[in-house]
């Protein structure tokens, strides 16, 4: 397979569309700082409320700005839409000042009232990030009561507006990383007036309350943002494009002109368009040829261990959802079961034989040696005897009477497919249990994992800001992010006790202790810590591949 890819790879560079070459060309010359770019995959959403992908994070950092901006290979939160911030000698309260100089695209001043009405947006219409917000005083209690009354006193909640350029954030108590949490999407602000025209009520003739907004308030042209680059084209499974945003604070740092977000989920294309320079960097090289290149000692690959894992996640309600083998009985529901299948599969397989990019086998949920400080519990290895005897207690001796549970990833993620029939194999040969591998699309695939309609599914996590809890926290049981629907009030207080704990070495043995949890129950399985890998041209400027797989955009530029 891999001497078939790599002569597919050769003759296809040979017999690149002269066209690809010839358009790159003639629209570097038009625009000389103009940067094209493949993306992870299509776009699923700029709306703050309901992004959690990578590639929907990745462009909102290029039209939208917080308070604090990330930067450097540590991803360090530095002023931006905010040149300041005080903070009390307790650490619990926040005073940032705004910069007069920050404008929305639309000439409209960036005031403390964007801020307010956005982060409100997230209590009052939760999102997957809406937990975050619970570090602030009175913002969790806030959430619960709208839920139940849809209405509350936001004076309760420690989100405040000093004047028009003055936001005051009062916390429970003292959070390291709390301008880490600032400087991520969700608490970016929003411009309230250009979304009127989008508003969902709960009923469209009283228009007592708003229930949300149509996404068309992120697409062109009704997309108001106040980051270094406008959002002015978006054609769909096809590209976005961006142009520099002339009335951002910080426009005679921004170097490049435009940037195309290429949409091509085709492995082979997105390497031709590179070939023919019709891209100038492809974000995340696909295992199915990254592996190839390096092989080749192709200058432009870059790669580095990430700050992610790819593992599966598992459905461990007592029932399986209505929509998956009519919410029959879930084995997954038994620890045992979901011990044995961690215990059955031999990952060293997967990171040699289909990612093959020096990927760390995962025991643990954390990348070992990516916090400063912190080191996880032994996680379990391999131990197939161990694992048939698990299943055999769970009442499916040899696989017996194990239902045929569905098996989910997204169709256009080849390196997925690859896992999901190699575990398949796998559970077959070591347990006696089989498996339906089932491909959706990406959008649709998503939806099911994130509304808990699935029974198993290839996902991966990248960790948000430089703590543990943006590991822990995403599976608290009133977490949306909770994708396994795995409830252990023990784990919960572990994260409770964590929170309030101001002793960093206790707080760290604390959480490992609740990572220990996710490792040994099984909510998840990890099979590998992912390694970033990119196509950089020598044209750019500015981009590195890191951990985090993310870059400042106003750094980045082309040349030729």
């Amino acid at each position: 397979m891999t001497r078939l890819l790599t002569g597919l790879l050769f003759l296809l560079t040979l017999v690149a569309p002269a066209a690809l070459a010839q358009d790159g060309r003639r629209e570097a010359h038009a625009r000389r700082h103009h940067l094209r770019f493949i993306n992870r995959g299509d776009i699923f959403t700029l709306d703050l409320n309901q992004m959690s992908y990578m590639q929907d994070f990745r462009l909102t950092y290029a039209i939208r700005e917080g308070l604090y901006s990330p930067t450097g290979p540590e991803w360090t939160p530095v002023p931006a839409g905010a040149f300041g911030v005080d903070v009390s000698q307790d650490k619990c309260v926040y005073t940032f000042h705004l910069r007069p100089e920050a404008k929305w695209s639309n000439g409209d001043p960036v005031t403390a009232k964007d801020y307010i009405f956005s982060w409100f947006r997230l209590l009052e219409d939760p999102g997957e990030y809406s937990y975050l917000f619970n570090c602030i005083k009175g913002a969790r209690a806030y959430q619960q009561a709208f839920e139940k009354t849809h209405t509350s006193d936001r004076k309760t909640v420690g989100i405040e507006e000093v004047d028009a350029l003055t936001l005051r954030v009062t916390l429970h108590q003292p959070l390291t990383y709390f301008l880490d949490l600032v400087a991520f999407p969700p608490f970016y602000p929003r411009n309230e007036a250009s979304m009127r025209g989008f508003i969902i009520w709960d009923d469209p003739v009283k228009q007592s309350r708003v229930v949300g907004y149509r996404n068309q308030y992120t697409r062109p042209p009704d997309a108001v943002t106040n980051g270094p680059f406008n959002l002015v084209d978006w054609k769909f499974k096809r590209v976005l494009k961006l142009e520099k945003n002339p009335l951002y604070w910080d426009a005679k740092n921004v170097k490049l002109d435009a940037i195309d977000n290429i949409i091509n989920d085709n492995v082979l294309s997105q390497y031709l368009q590179f070939e023919a320079k019709a891209a100038d960097w492809i974000s995340e090289v696909p295992a199915d040829i990254a592996p190839e290149l390096r092989a080749r000692g192709v200058k432009e690959l870059q790669s580095c261990t990430a700050f992610g894992t790819f593992f599966l996640t598992l459905y461990c309600k007592p029932n399986l959802p209505n929509s998956v083998m009519g919410g029959a009985k879930n084995p997954m529901a038994d620890v045992r079961v979901r011990q044995a299948l961690a215990l059955s599969i031999d990952k060293s397989f997967v990171t040699e034989r289909i990612t093959r990019m020096g990927e760390a086998v995962a025991t643990t949920y954390i990348p070992p040696g990516t916090l400063p400080g912190y080191t996880s519990l032994p996680g379990l290895p391999m131990d197939v005897k161990r694992a048939q005897q698990l299943l055999a207690d769970a009442g499916f001796p040899g696989g017996q009477g194990f239902p045929k549970l569905p098996f989910l990833y997204n169709s256009e993620n080849t390196t997925r497919a690859k896992v999901a029939q190699a575990l398949q194999q796998q559970w077959k040969q070591n347990l006696g249990i089989d498996i339906e591998i089932e491909a959706i699309e990406g959008k649709i695939f998503r939806q099911r994992v994130s509304t808990k309609q699935y029974a198993i599914a290839t996902v991966a996590w990248y960790g948000d800001y430089p703590d543990v809890s943006t590991f822990t926290d995403k599976y608290r049981a009133n977490s949306l992010q909770n994708d396994s629907a795995w409830e252990v009030p023990e784990f919960d207080a572990l994260l409770d006790a964590a929170a309030k704990e101001a002793d960093p070495p206790t707080r760290f043995r604390i959480l490992a202790n609740a990572e220990g949890m996710i490792n040994t129950q099984f909510p998840i399985i990890p099979i590998f810590h992912y390694v970033n890998a990119g196509l950089i041209s020598d044209r750019v400027s500015g981009i590195k591949i890191n951990p985090r797989n993310m870059i400042r955009w106003k750094e980045v530029d082309v040349t030729e």
